[in-house]
């Protein structure tokens, strides 16, 4: 890869491991968020939109939005902790993995490698190739680069996961393994007339 290092987590963008998911936020506002506070719960883009309207009082809209407010976090609030879980979706619409907590549960899934070819070099990226994972449980406080499968020793982990992705599944779906969804909506589209 040629876009830059995912330091020790695991593979780049274009994946839902840790290396292509993990990015550095940084956020300033003097007088309201607090300067030099590091912060490491959960959160994503997608919490952008409720965050601002919170620090907008202004409502949200009556359907569902994907993501929660991440304000108390910012504002470093004690024992904040609006995002709890997380769901990996990734290609059109595979649920390739869920998180709660610190326990990350991959599903079975084909995805781009960085790790068996050679990076890039002036200015072109390195090639990629698609390889096969296996279901498999990370402990992401210990282990953030994603090597160690525990599953055997965390069958209580795996069980609470898989149920919190046949949720989802039935939520959002998941192309992985055939499902529609109930609640799967259509992407937005501008429409634009010929002049």
């Amino acid at each position: 890869m040629h876009a830059g290092s995912a330091g020790g987590l695991r593979e780049g963008k274009g994946t839902s491991f840790e290396g292509g998911q993990r990015v550095p936020c940084m956020v300033k506002w003097p007088g309201r968020i607090p300067a030099g506070v590091i912060n490491n719960k959960l959160a994503s883009t997608i919490d952008f939109f409720p965050t601002f309207a919170e620090i907008l009082d202004v409502p949200l809209p009556d359907r569902k939005i994907d993501g929660v407010s991440i304000l108390e976090l910012w504002e470093n609030v004690p024992n904040a902790n609006p995002r709890e879980t997380f769901n990996y979706y990734y290609q059109k619409n595979s649920l390739e993995a869920v998180r709660k907590g610190n326990w990350k549960l991959v599903f079975p899934h084909v995805h781009r490698t960085y790790g068996l070819s050679s990076p890039g070099k002036k200015g072109v990226n390195g090639e990629t190739r698609q390889v096969a994972t296996a279901m498999a449980l990370y402990d992401l406080r210990r282990d953030p680069g994603e090597r160690y499968d525990v599953q055997q020793e965390n069958p209580q982990i795996v069980a609470e996961l898989s149920a919190l992705a046949n949720e989802v599944r039935e939520d959002m779906g998941d192309d992985l393994m055939n499902i529609a969804g109930k609640n799967r909506r259509e992407p937005g589209r501008i429409e634009t007339t010929k002049q």
